[in-house]
């Protein structure tokens, strides 16, 4: 069956390496099992995945692609072009740091656990000044019921010897192509059992439902990025597991107080008198609390006011930058029928003509 590798990595004939890159990047995270555990259908879209990249990603598998298409005879996604299937655990490595086993290749008897990187999302009051959170999800851990061996009896495989995968030979039309293939009775291991594991099924690892707790530091950004050492999938043959990458995605902003960094920006609205009179008052700032601000007279609209140290901490020291307030004068919406009266005199005192004509006021009023 003809293949589309553009569309299965949702791209144009056209696409550039870059695309490429980005679309494979997106598809292998959706599809990663880790992160689909026991899903069939999302396994075998992960290889289709790779598989595509492999071709695409490659300007002489590309071009062999665009000319000939995949139902040339003895094409083979796994082989025709030179690509075995242990090459998905390199691309994906290359983009992750992750450990994926497709096979092809014999799997070693001891391997470290994979790694993850999870995104976190915060609001903007954990990210200012500190937090925990809770998440909860499904790593692969050390098999307690076989100690981690996978079965009892173990012997090497027959069917391959020490290698983990058996080698065939088929026919293209550009001459003889050997194909490597993972071996079938031991599934790469080289490994095989007298009786294997009821609990594991053979692969040393469970997946177990999990929670952790995360401590969030005060000042954390948007895209850092904190590794939590051995959290993630345990290890085959080996308790060296993996580890647990936490992205976090920062909320920037609440009301009128945004983010930027390690400043907070905090937008003010006051009256005309308060401009041109200057003032003293309490505000509320979201999750900063209260206030007290001083306003010199004839404060300009757009001016800034900076409150030092009362912004965001660095996160590798005890030092806080600044909160900025932004004063905006608005025009006003409605005045009293006094308001109208005092704004009259002052017009008259600077002899500016005024329209007064019927309901021009009246609309303004409380």
């Amino acid at each position: 069956m003809s293949k589309d590798l553009y569309k299965i990595l949702d791209l144009d004939t056209g696409a550039s390496t870059d695309e490429i890159k980005k679309a494979y990047r997106k598809l292998a995270m959706k599809y990663h099992p880790d992160r689909n555990a026991w899903d069939t259908e999302a396994e075998a879209k992960f290889k289709e995945v790779n598989e595509a990249y492999s071709v695409l990603s490659d300007a002489g598998k590309r071009q062999q692609y665009d000319t000939f298409g995949s139902t040339w005879w003895g094409w083979n996604p796994f082989g025709g072009w030179g690509f075995q299937a242990d090459d998905i655990s390199d691309i994906f490595s290359s983009f992750f740091g992750w450990g994926f086993n497709t096979g092809g290749a014999r799997k070693s008897s001891e391997r470290r656990g994979e790694d993850l990187e999870y995104e976190l999302h915060i609001d903007l009051k954990t990210s200012i000044y500190w937090g925990k959170d809770t998440v909860e999800f499904q790593r692969r851990t050390y098999c307690e019921s076989c100690d981690g061996d996978g079965g009892s009896g173990k012997t090497t495989c027959g069917t391959c010897g020490w290698r983990g995968q058996v080698t065939h030979t088929s026919q293209s039309p550009f001459g003889v192509i050997q194909q490597t293939r993972t071996c079938a009775d031991c599934d790469g291991s080289w490994e095989t059992f007298e009786e294997v594991c009821g609990e594991c099924h053979g692969e040393k690892r469970i997946l177990k439902k999990e929670k952790l707790d995360i401590d969030i530091p005060a000042g954390i950004d948007e895209g850092m990025v904190i590794k939590l050492t051995g959290e993630w999938n345990a290890g085959v043959g080996t308790k060296a597991s993996g580890d647990l990458y936490v992205r976090f995605s920062v909320q920037t902003s609440e009301k009128w107080l945004t983010r930027d960094g390690v400043d907070l920006h905090y937008d003010l609205e006051i009256d005309i008198v308060e401009a041109v009179l200057g003032t003293k008052k309490e505000i509320q700032i979201p999750i900063i609390g209260k206030r007290n601000i001083s306003i010199d007279a004839w404060v300009q609209p757009e001016s800034i006011l900076k409150m030092s140290g009362d912004g965001v901490k660095y996160i590798d020291r005890d030092t806080k930058w600044d909160l900025l307030i932004h004063i905006h004068i608005p025009t006003p919406q409605k005045i009293s029928k006094k308001e109208r009266e005092l704004y009259e005199e002052i017009a008259h005192e600077k002899k500016i003509n005024v329209n007064s004509k019927k309901g021009v006021f009246e609309k303004l009023f409380k």
